[in-house]
């Protein structure tokens, strides 16, 4: 506040508190509210406009006025209260709903209702009845002040109020919109401007939901996370619903409410979203990963918000990094990353700052793909491994027929956006995934493909172990699996599920809850599969065990036998380092060991460590000791 609204409001609360005292020592005539609610130097003030957003009346503004001059001169008001209390001691006065009645009504108590908790001072959370020394009930003795987030608001309060931190926070402004979403702002912009009404944008793009969001509601609007709302104890969740109604009506707080994280032990998140529409004033956006059954009564518009086009993507590149239209890497980078146009132009500039100003159009093309390729690192974080790909087409020894289906898969991800756009072969209501299952036993190359694909794309490869993402608590593997596919959806990465029989295991006949969570375990994984947009490889040992309607979905699915006696040789010759001197070594008596290609690695590492710790030249007598122990390993006989 500024300083002439400042005095004017001191001046208020201390002829009141003045006029109070002099009530309770002198047995005079009442107060008159009506000098409380409009004195001539009130008008302007922070109390006024409190008075007039949320329509109070004579009395409960004067409820205020008494509170706050307790606040402000507590000596002159605690004196007059204990003067009225018959107490001897200030520390043992307070101001009551009581002492309020008497001063401000007399004898008129026929705004009693002011103290119910429909009314203002408690459905806002204006003020907080404390408890007295002797621990009565009576409203005589209920200690009454002064709300902290109003005070703290009456004296010029920061962005969110002391009672909302934590679960309240600045709506970033929205940014750079596509053709589609402009469209969807346009028509919600005109649906909120009918009042109290509400928007809810559902779909897995949350910048892009975001950035309508802040387009809708402007600068200055704030974000709800629901999901700490849903977290806090009952009483707690109903004062911070106590202090929204306040807040949206006290200072036009613009609300968002971010309901697309799942909520804490699986709560549907509509009853929360209802509770939060019921009390806040003003338009509302809503954020979902999923259309809402709502009940409340406002009228709700709903828009799925998808990410621009790889053809729009293309397009702001290009603007972008000054390119043409026409670079074989300016499609590929707008169809495999799926970012909203703001952050395009961002990592443009990142990209453009980080050459000279006559780099050629494909040195800029590179390098926003190292950027963007960058950005989605930040994204994953944590979430699965990164798994360091050097492994090329060389270190793959398999059959031909394998490994054409692998060449076939990394064409799939090239040449994606010209089958789905160009020849309009795009499928209907289902993302741009494309997945793959390498089944077959353990040390047969799953892993070992998974990574020659992800160097041939120029991609980070991410391991997502499932048996560790599977949670015992009703709805965290959801959730765990939902930040992957969130982070993974921009693009830049191929994600590798190991062990994807642990949660695509055939579903089976319902007899128990825990039946019917396993199963929707499952469905939802087929659900986030289907629409994401980027390469899934599952590895399994069981395929037998798959569900069938999983396997139904795959693109591809490549069976990866054990290797041969010709095979087992090119891996034996491919283990060890070219620097190393294998002329004693004997790869076709090698050949003959029916092992897999991840236990030839394991012999070959162990053989050269045998041999350095002796100071020996490696030899083919190393190579059998080492072979003879990973048989104990694998519980096998060995034959000497």
């Amino acid at each position: 506040m500024d300083g002439t609204r400042v005095q004017a409001l001191h001046a208020l609360c201390d002829a009141l508190s003045a006029q109070v005292l002099d009530v309770a020592l002198n047995e005079q005539a009442e107060p008159d509210v009506r000098y409380v609610v409009a004195p001539p130097d009130l008008g302007g003030t922070r109390l006024a406009d409190v008075q007039a957003r949320l329509d109070l009346t004579e009395f409960e503004v004067g409820v205020l006025a008494l509170a706050l001059s307790t606040e402000l001169f507590p000596e002159r008001m605690l004196a007059a209260c204990a003067a009225a209390l018959q107490m001897d001691s200030l520390y043992a006065a307070f101001l009551t709903p009581s002492l309020t009645r008497r001063w401000l009504l007399g004898d008129d108590w026929a705004q009693g209702e002011a103290f119910s908790p429909e009314r203002p001072l408690l459905a806002c959370g204006l003020i907080e009845f404390g408890v007295s020394a002797n621990a009565s009930v009576l409203e005589a003795l209920t200690p009454l002040r002064l709300s902290g987030a109003l005070l703290a608001d009456l004296r010029g309060a920061p962005d969110v109020p002391p009672d909302l931190r934590g679960v309240l926070r600045a709506l970033l402004p929205g940014g750079l919109l596509s053709d589609s979403q402009e469209a969807q702002r346009e028509t919600l912009a005109r649906h909120l401007k009918g009042g109290d009404r509400a928007a809810l944008l559902f779909g897995t793009n949350a910048a892009g939901m975001q950035a309508v969001a802040g387009q809708l509601l402007g600068a200055g609007a704030h974000l709800l996370d629901l999901p700490v709302l849903a977290s806090r104890p009952a009483e707690e969740q109903e004062g911070m619903l106590r202090a929204l109604r306040r807040d949206t009506r006290l200072r036009g707080t613009r609300l968002a409410v971010d309901a697309a994280t799942p909520l804490p032990d699986a709560q549907p998140p509509e009853g929360l979203v209802d509770r939060v529409l019921d009390v806040a004033a003003g338009p509302v956006v809503i954020l979902a990963a999923d259309p809402l059954p709502l009940e409340s009564p406002r009228a709700v518009l709903s828009a799925e918000v998808g990410a621009p086009t790889p053809a729009e993507q293309r397009e702001r590149w290009a603007h972008a990094l000054g390119v043409s239209g026409d670079q074989p890497l300016l499609r590929q980078l707008g169809d495999q990353f799926h970012l909203n146009l703001d952050r395009i132009d961002a990592l443009a500039r990142d990209a453009r700052a980080a050459l000279p100003g006559n780099a050629s159009h494909a040195a800029r093309l590179e390098r926003a793909w190292a950027a963007a390729r960058g950005a989605n690192r930040r994204l994953m974080g944590s979430l699965a491994q990164r798994i360091d790909t050097r492994a090329a087409w060389a270190d793959l020894i398999l059959p031909d027929a394998e490994r054409l289906a692998l060449e076939q898969i990394a064409a799939h991800v090239r040449h994606r956006s010209v089958v789905f756009e160009d020849l309009g072969l795009a499928r209907p209501g289902r993302g741009r995934s494309i997945t793959a299952l390498f089944s077959g036993p353990s040390g047969t190359g799953k892993t070992l493909s998974a990574e020659v694909l992800a160097r041939e794309l120029n991609l980070d490869l991410y391991r997502v172990d499932l048996s560790s993402t599977v949670s015992k608590y009703i709805g965290e593997t959801e959730k765990n699996l939902k930040k992957i596919f969130d982070a993974a959806d921009q693009g830049g990465c191929v994600l590798l599920f190991d062990e994807a029989d642990s949660v695509f295991g055939k579903r089976g006949e319902v007899r128990d809850s825990n039946d019917r969570y396993a199963n929707t375990q499952v469905n939802y994984l087929l659900q986030r599969l289907e629409t994401f947009n980027g390469l899934a490889l599952l590895t399994t040992n069981l395929e037998s065990s798959m569900d069938v309607a999983f396997m139904r979905r795959l693109q591809f699915v490549i069976n990866f036998r054990a290797p041969q006696a010709p095979e087992r040789e090119r891996l034996w010759r491919g283990a060890f380092p070219p620097a190393l001197d294998t002329a004693d070594v004997d790869f076709v008596r090698l050949a003959q060991a029916d092992v897999a290609g991840g236990n030839i690695r394991s012999v070959a590492l162990n053989a050269v460590f045998i041999s350095v710790s002796r100071g020996q030249a490696l030899t083919h007598a190393h190579v059998e000791e080492a072979l003879h122990l990973e048989y104990r390993k694998l519980g096998r006989l060995v034959l000497t």
